[in-house]
């Protein structure tokens, strides 16, 4: 997240003419940034940077001041679901394997972290698919993928860039993508719903909000700034240098789908307060 603020920040700063400044703001999950920022004075000098991950948990978890439906929202930044993978040359070819596998037998199903987006994800595909999962957590997607090779779980979620290009290096078996179609830019890796019609998640997402009552001028004129910086020529060299897919989708699209995601998590609140215990 600090690399894509950082990346797009300078673009914003020379449209808006003021100095964007990104600061980490680490602790409680992402609640002391959350809640700072909505409790920021909405004059659009206090924006946060986000995903449908740890402001939703974290609400639903541990019942903060801010409400993620309060928040105003400008912009999505990126909107990707996970590649599911397994290791090259395992019985695992296709996801239609794993799962029937994973019927039988408990599959070790490595994820990001406990109680979030990937966490959930995994949830939801056992739930929708009958399999039988042990999820094992990692702190990111580079030690789920070493771990897959060297035997130690079946399978898991990682990126989908580095997890298609260990698949085109015939190191990892790319069964899916989290998503309800294919994406065009990876078209020969199937979307989760061909072999799990009923899966129920969807991709994560992340972009800006701003505190609640931001008025609708200054928050189209955040939307246009960063509309105008991503499609500045030297911002695009810089996301396909990093392998990024910008995606934005706009203010209400944003919103509509954090909404869903929070209503979607708090069906799974117990689960999730005793996963992030």
């Amino acid at each position: 997240m600090d690399t894509m603020t950082r990346g797009v920040a300078p673009y914003m700063s020379a449209i808006l003419g003021v100095t964007v400044v990104v600061e980490n703001m680490p602790g409680a999950g992402t609640r002391i940034a959350n809640q700072y920022v909505f409790n920021a004075k909405p004059d659009g000098y206090t924006i946060l940077f986000t995903n449908n991950s740890e402001l939703t948990v974290g609400e639903i978890v541990h019942s903060p001041r801010y409400k993620t439906e309060e928040f105003t929202y400008i912009d999505t930044f990126f909107v990707e679901g996970p590649a599911l993978v397994a290791k090259h040359g395992s019985p695992y070819d296709t996801l239609g394997k794993l799962v029937a596998a994973a019927k039988e037998k408990t599959i070790k199903f490595g994820t990001i972290g406990t109680g979030g987006y990937y966490h959930l994800q995994a949830l939801l595909m056992a739930e929708a698919a009958g399999m039988k999962l042990t999820v094992v957590p990692y702190p990111g997607g580079a030690p789920i993928t070493g771990d897959i090779l060297g035997g130690h779980i079946d399978a898991g979620f990682t990126g989908l860039g580095i997890g298609y290009a260990m698949h085109k290096d015939k190191k990892l078996n790319c069964l899916a993508q989290v998503s309800k179609e294919r994406d065009k830019a990876y078209s020969d890796i199937p979307a989760i719903t061909e072999a799990i019609p009923n899966f129920q998640g969807g991709p994560y997402i992340m972009g800006f909000n701003g505190p609640p009552r931001l008025p609708d001028a200054i928050a189209k004129r955040l939307g246009e700034a960063y509309k105008e910086a991503i499609n500045k020529k030297e911002f695009q060299d810089w996301t396909k240098k990093v392998a990024l897919n910008i995606t934005p989708l706009g203010a209400a699209e944003f919103k509509k789908r954090m909404v869903d995601t929070k209503a979607q998590y708090s069906k799974y609140k117990d689960r999730l307060k005793s996963a992030v215990k």
